[in-house]
This record gives C-alpha cells, structure tokens and sequence, in this order.
C-alpha cells in the first residue's frame, strides 16, 4: 500500500514538473534553429528568453524601459532569408535584446553573434530588414575576409580604401568595415534591406558602380569560413533527470576544447544555482556532469533549469529539467 502511496506522488510530481514546464513553453518561444535556403543557419533569442534568463546572451544590458520595442522575430528571419546570390554554410546567432547593449548602446555583431537593440517605439520594417542584413554582413566579413590579409588587400585596393585612413580610427561611415558590411548588404541584401538605393558613405560610389566588385566577394563567399563558429551544440541525458545528468557539448569541426571547462545552471528566473568547473574532454567532445546540487550542496527542487557550458571560446546553452 505504501509502495502504491509513493508511486502515485511520484507520479503527481512528475506531472507538475510536465504542467510548469508546458507553461513556461506557452510564455515564451523557444529558439530553434532554421536553416535557410541561402545557407545561414539562424538561431533567435526572443527578447522574452532573455529576460528569463540574461545568461543566454552573455553581455550586459542597461535598465529596460517602457517604451522599448524589439525587433521582431519574423521580421529577423525575413530579412536573412531574402539574402540572396550566395550560397554558404555558416550558423549564426541573433538576440532580439529587451534592453540596449551597456557596452556601446546600439546594435553590433561579434564573431557569429548578432545583437539587435531594441528602439523606443515600433521599428519599420524597412529599419528591421537594413540592420539585420548589415549587421550579418559584418559576420560574413568576420568569416569570409577576417584573417585573410589577401582578401582584405584585394578589396581596399578594388574599393579604393586605405588600410589606415580606413581603419578603427576613422569617422564610423569611413571605416573600412563599415564599408564592406554595407557593400555585402547592398549587394546581396533583399529588397526591403536595399529599399533606399544607398549605402551609409555618401562620398563612395555604389557597390553596383565598382567593376568587379561583387564577384570578389562571391569569390570570398564561395570559400570555407575563416573563422571558427562560437557556438557549440550541447544537451542533457538522461533528460528529465533524477538527479544526476550529464551535459554534453559537441565542437564545430575545426575547433578545439580549451585548457578549462566550465558548466553555469540557472533557475527558470536567470538566477545562478551552480557553477562546476572541469569537466572530461574526448576528442571534439566535452563532459560535464551534474548532480542536482546548487553552490551549497543542498539538492535542488524540481523544475526546469537552464545551462552554459564553456570552454575556450566555445560555448552552448541548453536546458535540462529535474524530476525528483
């Protein structure tokens, strides 16, 4: 009879730990990845994901306020998807941010990562479409031209830049990489993208206007990535757990684990519970297993927790549920 009493609470909880974790789904869209035509492979944080659990976007935001709007998610995936004229093999992440970067206070991309920053009213699709395709030409430059002094030299010289009067130093649309984010949008970007007919530098000729001009960067995209993607794939098994489960992360081919493995959990509210360090590397692979636990080696409750697994300059979220 005691046997029967247990399983049956057993089973009660297992289904509340279900409910809770089909209501959290129900509040917020769950980022998957979609593989366009073209060949970017997006991920999309929703603003909503972020303010769950600020962990997923790794960067710090200033203080939300109520006039904020995000960008849209349809509106992102539209506007990579009418990228057009290439094909690649690249995976990109965006973050539709609740709140603008600390750092610099707009939007910006960095490595394969994507941070659109929310504006103070509703954003035009048009605004959506351009810095979403300008700010993917900035990954594309970090893939296909970053680490090649070649490729670079071949376009200042076909574009008529300097690499000093055109560099870090120089007035924002003077920038070298300013320039060729917008000669990839201008090129290859989709009609709303494209929809004023110009590019940022008034002074330069239109990317259409410099013979030869598109087909060195097709050639450049035509090439293996230079750069390696950040971001890993992870998950957890067994998943739901009780309480132990490992978290596994698979490396882009190409890349390689670090000196040091670290492993983040986060409540469903964004709040740290435990952080382990180490973890066993096999090849391209990397181990980190938890026992249920939080920093003060209590057991945690049951629910749904987040995870960042790190190592080097890799890194892979996830999420893992505890059933106890």
């Amino acid at each position: 009879m005691m046997t029967q009493r247990n399983n049956n609470s057993k089973m009660v909880a297992l289904m509340l730990v279900l409910i809770l974790t089909l209501v959290a789904g129900a509040q917020v869209n769950a980022s998957e990845l979609t593989e366009l035509a073209n060949g970017i492979n997006v991920t999309i944080y929703s603003a909503d994901e972020i303010r769950i659990n600020s962990a997923v976007c790794n960067i710090s935001l200033a203080a939300e306020q109520s006039n904020y709007v995000s960008f849209d998610n349809d509106e992102v995936l539209g506007a990579l998807a009418d990228m057009n004229g290439f094909e690649i093999d690249l995976d990109v992440t965006v973050y539709l941010l609740p709140a603008p970067p600390a750092r610099i206070n707009s939007s910006y991309a960095r490595g394969n990562n994507i941070y659109l920053a929310p504006g103070t009213g509703t954003i035009p699709a048009s605004t959506q479409a351009y810095i979403t395709t300008h700010e993917m030409s900035h990954v594309l430059t970090a893939a296909y031209m970053d680490n090649s002094t070649s490729r670079w030299d071949a376009y200042l010289q076909l574009r008529g830049l300097d690499r000093d009067l055109n560099g870090p130093s120089a007035a924002h649309a003077d920038r070298a990489r300013e320039i060729v984010a917008e000669d990839f949008r201008f090129l290859f970007g989709g009609s709303l993208a494209t929809s004023t007919g110009s590019i940022e530098n008034h002074y330069l000729a239109l990317p259409t206007e410099v013979d030869g001009l598109k087909e060195l960067m097709l050639e450049f995209l035509a090439e293996k990535a230079l750069v390696v993607n950040t971001m890993a794939a992870a998950m957890a098994f067994p998943n739901p757990c009780n309480p132990r489960t490992t978290i596994k992360m698979a490396l882009p081919s190409g890349a390689s684990a670090g000196n040091s493995v670290r492993l983040s959990i986060y409540n469903v509210r964004g709040s740290l519970v435990r952080t382990i360090d180490g973890g066993r590397i096999d090849g391209n692979t990397v181990y980190v297993n938890w026992n249920g636990d939080n920093d003060s080696g209590q057991g945690v409750s049951s629910g749904r927790y987040l995870y960042v697994i790190q190592t080097g300059d890799m890194s892979a979220k996830g999420a893992v549920t505890l059933v106890r």
